[in-house]
Parts: structure tokens; C-alpha cells; sequence
């Protein structure tokens, strides 16, 4: 869902970001990445966010749930996708539907709602209803 930035710029939301939506520190202060560095990184961060939404998620998913979970994962992070699925009434309860409801509330970044990331959790939310 990200796009290519080969050189380290603030996005909308105040982080210094590089490559991919890359944020970790080491990365951006390179303040260059080549296409082919960035989809290697790119390719094994999916996959880490995959095995992240596997280990904590306990009810069985479809491959395009797991996808939209890392994705969404990887733009908010472990802490936030635990909070989208624990809880009274929420996925590891067995209610499926919760992601859907809860997902799009994920749209603020630097204090503000952002249309990027208002596009992103209604294309999250989309891949995760095809399951």
C-alpha cells in the first residue's frame, strides 16, 4: 500500500520515514534506500507481520484476513492490532465483524484524521471481507 520514497522525508503524520513507510531510525538516517534494498526490506517485514498477526490471533483466518491484519500492522503496530483484536467482543472472542467496525477508527496520525489513512483502513477493511 505504500509507495516508493528513496530518500528519508516526514510523512503526514510527523515520522521521518524512508523507502516503504520504513521508520526505523537506522534505515531513515541513510537518507537514501535504492528500489531493489527497499523491496527486499519490504518483502521481509510482510512476512514478519504476518507471523506477528498469526501468533496473536486465535481464531482461524483466511490468507487475506492474515494480509489485511499485517497490513494494518505494519502501519499501526503490534500494540494497536492487539487492541483491534482482544476483548469482549472482539476477533479472539470470535466476533469477526469487530474488524471490520474498528478498523477505520485507525485514521489519525499527528493528531489528525488523514485521508491516506482513511483510504488504506477501507482497502484494509475490504481485503479482510473477501476472506
Amino acid at each position: 500500500f505504500e509507495k516508493f520514497e528513496p530518500h528519508a522525508y516526514t510523512c503526514p503524520g510527523g515520522v521521518r520515514t524512508i523507502g516503504y513507510g520504513f521508520t526505523d531510525k537506522a534505515l531513515v538516517s541513510k537518507n537514501s534506500l535504492s528500489k531493489v534494498e527497499a523491496q527486499a526490506i519490504l518483502d521481509a517485514k510482510l512476512e514478519a507481520h504476518c507471523d506477528i498477526v498469526r501468533k496473536n490471533v486465535k481464531v482461524k483466518l483466511t490468507i487475506p484476513q492474515v494480509y489485511a491484519l499485517a497490513s494494518f500492522t505494519y502501519n499501526c503496530g503490534v500494540g494497536n492490532l492487539r487492541q483491534l483484536i482482544n476483548g469482549k467482543g472482539r476477533l479472539n472472542s470470535g466476533n469477526y465483524d469487530s474488524v471490520a467496525e474498528l478498523m477505520p477508527k485507525y485514521c489519525i496520525g499527528g493528531g489528525k484524521v488523514l485521508n491516506g489513512l482513511v483510504r488504506r483502513r477501507a482497502w484494509e477493511v475490504k481485503l479482510w471481507q473477501q476472506g
